[in-house]
């Protein structure tokens, strides 16, 4: 029963509300006018079938939601009125087919189903429908605009943390220093190459500082943004790392940094050698990103704790109506980005 309830989002607390509620309505039909009030008006048997055709019109009502509209969020006025009003027309039939078997159990189809009755009939179904369906309609709309607010909350902190760790990377000193030794080196061995590095140089910063503010960047700035990065990586490491990069491009778009973001998580977990490099590869196949490298794991393990992609999993949980995909063998270590569409946001 626990998991019933868990299933269709209903709560102690709204469950006493829905039963006071009819408990009440039970008692108004009993006291209209010219009618006594005895012991009798506060008799809850008629809660007991109230609470049975509101557990059903739940029912109906949760499994239409959930086929027509979804549990997504933002609600959708269109899909939503149509999900609500399959449940009318599913609470009514039903309600019919039983109101049927009951009478024809105990031999009273002539008398309980005579136009008027039926007219009356129905109209109550449909008004119960609204009222009760009405309540657990509201409610669920508000517990799924709890949920969107806590994973928007979310998201701020995860997209703000990314935010700060990628800048607090670019800015390290020992990333600095490290890249103006080769800076240096290359002035004196090869004035052209210097040149193409110092324009990286500036580009990751310029990015970084650029894109600190914005959640969403295209697939090709994102590209673009992870060869010059690999580029000044290249300097340090020479050909034991190397990127390939076969994207289509088109108006997707991804939370900045993320590709990098991969790219120096495959450098930083895995030592390349002469006779085996690490291969990074980054391809693009429907509405994915499928970022793939070859495993030589250093013996010890390198300073980082994943926040760094524990941060853009929260991001497309909110992002994306499919979250980041891992797949991890002895040789291959693989990560799928679900790519965004503008206007699916």
């Amino acid at each position: 029963m626990k998991h019933l309830l868990q299933r269709l989002q209903l709560s102690p607390g709204f469950l006493l509300f829905i039963v006071a509620f009819a408990y009440l309505d039970s008692i108004k039909s009993r006291v209209a006018p010219g009618q006594l009030v005895n012991a009798y008006t506060f008799t809850p048997e008629a809660v007991i079938i109230a609470i049975f055709n509101i557990f059903l019109i739940v029912l109906l009502l949760r499994f239409f939601f959930k086929r027509i509209h979804g549990d997504h969020f933002p609600f959708n006025w269109k899909r939503g009125g149509l999900s609500f009003f399959a449940g009318l027309v599913g609470w009514v039939l039903l309600s019919n087919v039983m109101a049927f078997l009951f009478s024809w159990t105990f031999g009273t189809i002539d008398r309980n189903f005579l136009p008027e009755l039926v007219i009356s009939s129905n109209l109550n179904y449909i008004l119960n429908f609204i009222i009760y369906g009405g309540f657990y309609f509201a409610y669920l709309l508000f517990q799924k605009f709890q949920s969107h607010q806590q994973s928007l909350a979310a998201y701020e902190v995860a997209f703000a943390d990314s935010t700060i760790q990628q800048l607090k990377q670019q800015l390290n000193p020992h990333f600095l220093f490290n890249n103006l030794n080769v800076l240096d080196q290359l002035i004196e061995e090869d004035p052209k190459a210097a040149s193409q590095f110092l324009h990286d140089f500036a580009d990751i910063y310029r990015y970084a500082l650029d894109t600190s503010e914005r959640k969403l960047v295209s697939l090709q700035e994102e590209a673009d943004f992870a060869q010059n990065y690999f580029r000044l990586l290249s300097q340090k490491f020479g050909n034991g790392y190397q990127l390939s990069i076969d994207i289509e491009g088109g108006a997707y778009q991804l939370p900045p940094l993320s590709l990098q973001l991969l790219v120096e998580n495959a450098v930083l977990h895995n030592q390349a050698k002469k006779d085996f490099p690490i291969a990074i590869k980054v391809s693009q196949s429907e509405s994915f990103l499928t970022v793939s490298n070859t495993k030589n794991l250093y013996k010890y393990k390198k300073k980082g704790n994943g926040k760094g992609l524990d941060n853009l999993k929260k991001q497309f949980q909110l992002l994306s109506t499919q979250g980041i995909q891992l797949e991890e063998s002895d040789t291959l270590f693989t990560v799928r980005l679900p790519l965004i569409e503008p206007k699916s946001l």
